[in-house]
């Protein structure tokens, strides 16, 4: 058993494809299209409203994971007194520093990685290793000036 042909077809009128109603013969009128047209602009001359993006997005202030995050640009980001001394500070980012932001992304995916897996093999001691080597103040504070150097990097990446 065959399907039965299509209502509309597909005619070229003018070097432009226009789609036909079989039904009715005239072609199909471009208004009574829900969708909107690709690149936003309006085919029949209407005027379509540009919704504005939510608030919330990159640059917006809000709440994240419980905590006020200040405003920032999408090509910067604001430093905490955790891992930075010179905090808060707005550091700006360009290509190079988005580059070692991301090895830091990569790097930071396999340290979890490593400690997920040593935490599997070396269960009963690993926790006790892991405080032995982050509890010293003197160690603490080498990771907090390290930190801040590598952050003082971007700023002079301008």
């Amino acid at each position: 058993m065959d399907m039965p042909p299509s209502r509309y077809r597909v005619e070229e009128r003018g070097r432009r494809l226009v789609v036909v109603d079989r039904a009715t013969g005239r072609a199909v009128s471009q208004t009574k299209s829900p969708l909107p047209l690709a690149g936003g602009g309006g085919g029949n001359g209407a005027r379509r409203s540009r919704i504005a993006p939510p608030p919330g997005g990159r640059g917006a202030q809000g709440w994240k994971f419980g905590f006020k995050q200040p405003r920032a640009t999408p090509d910067s980001f604001v430093t905490r007194s955790w891992f930075d001394k010179k905090a808060p500070r707005t550091i700006k980012l360009n290509y190079t520093a988005h580059s070692r932001l991301a090895a830091l992304r990569f790097g930071g995916a396999i340290l979890i990685a490593l400690l997920v897996t040593g935490s599997f093999l070396f269960w009963p001691w690993f926790p006790f290793i892991l405080a032995a080597v982050l509890a010293p103040a003197k160690m603490r504070a080498h990771l907090h000036q390290a930190s801040t150097r590598w952050i003082d990097g971007f700023d002079q990446a301008d």
